[in-house]
């Protein structure tokens, strides 16, 4: 470097680049009117390495932000014939993600965030759909005047939160637990509504699941209209009057969806959709005699038995081990976002999911290589070899990029998840205040399920309406 470099030129992180090209950065920064209104000349900073500070920061989510820039510029600063330069601070760099504001991350996540998954990856596609889910989840962020007029709170009979909240649903591509479009809104705001701001990203080819919340069928009539198929979980009150409905010979029915008066999304016309209805034999799986309820616009029962669809209903649950990667893991158990402005909590909730992304992605590419199952790579080792892999990167010089991503793609896939079990479904805890029964201590766990038990051995359908004669024993055969 020479001596008038400056050091956030040299700032990247090759692990990404990739994913998010420098030259997209530039591009988006060139196009942001905001930016170039305000930003004059270069000093400490350019652009793309605020970006990457932003998405480290939702890497390292221990550190401090001032700690953050630290940490990607140590080994450059080490080489910068420059021995009395001196690092911005923490104020410097609130300054430049003020500057950078949020609709640049929110652009790049939608230029270069899409479904990753080929057909031959293990478990991303069910009989030609690609499969997604659809869910939301809260994130607490400081408790300032600002992001309490901005996001709200929750309130009880107790009194309110202890904490603001900002509600996030996402679109998810169930294969490679890749986030491929996300809507921010305050708590107040419903889930529903952040599902229909999702739409546009909806492609025809895809089997969006979601669970019983956010069933309506405004939201169906999207979906349908995109030439995407619907799997859902239905509450106990919904489609169970005694109207018309037509019994398939795999033990579920063909019925009508009606427009409803007074919906926020309302449903134009009549829609034909599908009930599947079954109860678990093992109570391990849940409360033994309860009915569980499903529906779907796959009408066909020979395309799509209903048994292979209780099955694949289970794949939504990929976006509940998103959630577990992002808050537990990625997050270090963080329970509060860092940013006191709300500007900085959505350009944070950005850079969260743009980073959980790209790691996603990194090991989306190491299980390929191997014609692995991605669920069988580790997302916390992922994280911190990923880690370790900028680290070394800064020193590097660029034609090592590419051994450097071999190696990191051989480290990925050097400790492998053992295949998964059937889970537990024990819904006792120690908290107060809970709906759930109180955990017994002196209550032996249950026995776990074993690698060859899988869920369809403990379903049986529930037939509500008689079917054809002549299919009677293709039911008895299911069964």
């Amino acid at each position: 470097m020479a001596l008038d470099d400056k050091i956030s030129r040299q700032v990247s992180v090759e692990v990404f680049t990739q994913i998010y090209p420098p030259q997209t950065i530039e591009t988006l920064v060139e196009q942001d009117a905001h930016i170039q209104k305000k930003e004059r000349r270069v000093r400490h900073f350019v652009r793309v390495s605020v970006v990457w500070f932003v998405l480290m920061m939702a890497i390292w989510t221990r550190l401090a932000q001032a700690r953050v820039w630290d940490k990607l510029t140590h080994k450059l600063l080490v080489l910068h014939p420059d021995e009395d330069l001196r690092l911005p601070g923490a104020s410097a760099l609130s300054s430049q993600r003020q500057l950078l504001g949020d609709e640049l991350l929110r652009r790049l996540m939608e230029q270069c965030c899409h479904p990753l998954c080929s057909p031959q990856t293990p478990g991303a596609f069910y009989k030609g759909y690609r499969l997604m889910a659809l869910d939301g989840t809260l994130f607490n962020v400081p408790d300032t005047p600002a992001n309490d007029a901005a996001f709200g709170r929750s309130r009880n009979q107790y009194g309110k939160g202890a904490y603001p909240q900002i509600r996030c649903v996402s679109l998810l591509e169930c294969g490679s637990h890749a986030t491929i479009a996300m809507s921010l809104s305050p708590y107040t705001r419903q889930e529903t509504h952040g599902a229909h701001d999702l739409l546009g990203w909806v492609q025809a080819g895809m089997l969006v699941m979601h669970d019983a919340r956010l069933f309506g069928g405004g939201l169906w009539q999207g979906l349908r209209t995109r030439g995407a198929q619907v799997l859902s979980a239905i509450a106990e009150p919904i489609l169970l009057g005694t109207g018309e409905r037509e019994a398939l010979s795999d033990g579920s029915d063909l019925t009508w969806l009606q427009p409803s008066k007074g919906a926020v999304y309302p449903l134009k016309k009549p829609m034909r959709i599908r009930v599947i209805e079954y109860r678990v034999t093992d109570k391990r799986l849940g409360e033994l005699g309860k009915v569980s309820r499903l529906a779907t616009t796959l009408l066909d029962e020979h395309a799509s038995p209903a048994l292979e669809l209780i099955v694949q209903d289970h794949e939504r649950w990929e976006l509940e081990l998103v959630y577990d990667e992002i808050k537990t893991h990625q997050r270090q158990q963080q329970k509060v976002l860092r940013s006191k402005t709300p500007q900085g909590v959505r350009q944070e909730v950005d850079a969260t999911m743009l980073a959980h992304y790209a790691v996603r992605a990194v090991m989306l590419q190491a299980a390929e290589e191997a014609g692995l199952d991605p669920d069988r790579l580790s997302f916390t080792e992922a994280v911190f070899q990923i880690s370790e892999a900028i680290d070394d990167a800064m020193v590097l010089a660029p034609e090592h990029g590419e051994r450097l991503t071999q190696r990191l793609r051989r480290c990925l896939r050097h400790k492998l998840l053992p295949e998964r079990h059937l889970r537990m479904n024990r819904r006792e805890v120690k908290q107060v205040y809970n709906k759930h029964k109180p955990k017994k201590r002196r209550v032996p766990p249950p026995e776990p399920f074993q690698a060859h038990e899988r869920f369809e051995d403990f379903v049986v359908l529930e037939v509500r309406y008689p079917l054809p004669t002549s299919k009677q024993e293709v039911l008895l055969a299911l069964n």
